[in-house]
């Protein structure tokens, strides 16, 4: 039995809602693969992370995007907080959504590191 026909097997196995599931991230997987050039992100050769980096700058795509989503920003809002052209916000948007799976397993592998290390990363509650 080849790959082709040992994947069919295991797909028809799953639920029509996994069945799905498997068929977006089969789809999420050529979206990613059909942007390999973009025009304001660029990965760091020294880091030790995958996740693409805004070119000449030590700021991380998912840095801008996070900080919109919590802050409720717009992206012009975002080009303006960052210094950036809002091309840069849009392609950061675009790189973050369509690289989730990275982004979270690259925050669980630094999540790990600073509880090793000991570091504490849920705020102290004081009373008063």
């Amino acid at each position: 039995m080849n790959t082709e026909q040992v994947l069919l097997n295991k797909w028809r196995n799953l639920t029509s809602h996994k069945q799905q599931e498997v068929l977006d991230f089969i789809d999420s997987l050529g979206s990613q693969s059909s942007q390999t050039e973009w025009q304001y992100l660029e990965q760091r050769p020294s880091s030790w992370r995958k996740q693409l980096y805004l070119k000449g700058r030590r700021l991380r795509a998912s840095i801008v995007w996070t900080d919109m989503i919590v802050n409720e920003m717009t992206p012009e809002e975002a080009a303006d907080n960052w210094d950036l052209p809002k091309e840069a916000i849009k392609e950061s948007i675009e790189y973050c959504q369509t690289h989730q799976d990275l982004l979270k397993h690259e925050a669980e592998i630094e999540r790990r590191h600073l509880e090793e290390r000991g570091i504490p990363l849920e705020p102290k509650i004081t009373s008063g």
